[in-house]
């Protein structure tokens, strides 16, 4: 592992800050009650997908699909009583379940999907989450830390060039 001076884990820390500073002023600014779930997204793409961009799809599409199916732990049993709403949600959850062990659809059930759906299914979530808020926030996570990631490797590629051609 390389190991970083006191100053620049300092400096790193202080990115970090002003980063997650500027998602907090964009949820407000866009009234998202459910900005954890854009933070959910960072935590599982940064730490599972080390912040790639290239594994940004899956990580959204994971995401939208584990909470999606959260939500319809307290959506479906609204919609078809008790009993059939919780047998369809328990039946697509299994899917979901073998799905991942089969390794199908590695794209949309993986990672992503198991954490959002098993934060969704939180009882405190499930009596008190805005799922259209939940969607936003993970959305709104979605293009501002990737919107970053994008913007970052593109100057990284940038500086990269112009090195080189100094270089000869």
């Amino acid at each position: 592992m390389n190991k970083m001076s006191p100053v620049k884990g300092f400096g790193v820390l202080i990115a970090v800050i002003v980063v997650l500073a500027g998602y907090i002023a964009a949820a407000a600014a866009l009234h998202l009650s459910e900005a954890w779930a854009g933070f959910l997204f960072l935590l599982y793409w940064s730490m599972v997908e080390e912040a790639k961009p290239d594994r940004i799809p899956r990580s959204a599409i994971g995401a939208f699909v584990g909470a999606g199916t959260a939500a319809l732990m307290t959506l479906a049993p609204a919609a078809l009583g008790m009993g059939p709403g919780m047998a369809l949600f328990m039946g697509i959850v299994l899917l979901l379940v073998y799905a991942i062990i089969m390794g199908w659809a590695p794209i949309a059930v993986n990672m992503a999907t198991m954490i959002f759906l098993t934060v969704g299914t939180i009882p405190h979530v499930q009596g008190h989450a805005d799922w259209r808020q939940v969607f936003f926030g993970i959305l709104a996570g979605i293009v501002y830390f990737g919107g970053l990631a994008l913007v970052a490797g593109a100057i990284g590629k940038r500086k990269a060039v112009a090195a080189q051609a100094r270089r000869g």
